[in-house]
């Protein structure tokens, strides 16, 4: 799928989850406590239900935060990242979710789980959030490379936040 076909596919998922499925609640409320990988196995995949939105990178899920691997969204503050917050509380806000460990990686310098978060219509979250001005690739934290650099070639345009 190119660029272009990814961002109108996200476009599409964004519209619908603002419309639509923002008025459906999860089947369950419990959090399923996430698993984490210190070796070099395969990601862990975990499903929680997010309980708070942060920003457009960071939610928290009963009592763990979690920021997303590989992306940064601008400041809440910013006129940018208050639209990267409602765009997470649209996708994400109260409902069940997919997060993956990157095998090595488990929490970041303020204590933040580190994970990458599947939407439930397919796809990845923060492919998804590099469309938008709002959010752009993030290198630190140890993702990987080709994360990464997938992450930059779905990122027409940078981040912007004023």
């Amino acid at each position: 799928m190119g660029t272009a076909e990814k961002v109108w596919s996200g476009i599409g998922v964004a519209l619908f989850g603002l419309v639509g499925v923002s008025a459906m609640t999860p089947s369950s409320s419990a959090t399923t406590p996430l698993a984490v990988s210190t070796s070099t196995e395969s990601p862990v995949r975990s499903t929680v239900t997010v309980t708070d939105v942060i920003s457009g990178d960071t939610v928290r899920a009963g009592d763990q935060v979690i920021r997303v691997l590989g992306i940064s969204s601008c400041d809440p503050s910013t006129p940018g990242g208050a639209e990267a917050k409602q765009m997470a509380e649209a996708l994400l806000g109260g409902r069940e979710i997919t997060v993956r460990t990157q095998p090595g990686l488990d929490r970041d310098a303020s204590g933040r789980l580190l994970r990458s978060i599947d939407l439930a219509y397919g796809g990845d979250y923060g492919h998804f959030m590099v469309a938008y001005p709002h959010t752009g690739p993030d290198a630190s934290n140890g993702v990987d490379r080709q994360t990464v650099a997938g992450l930059r070639e779905d990122d027409g345009n940078g981040r912007t936040c004023g």
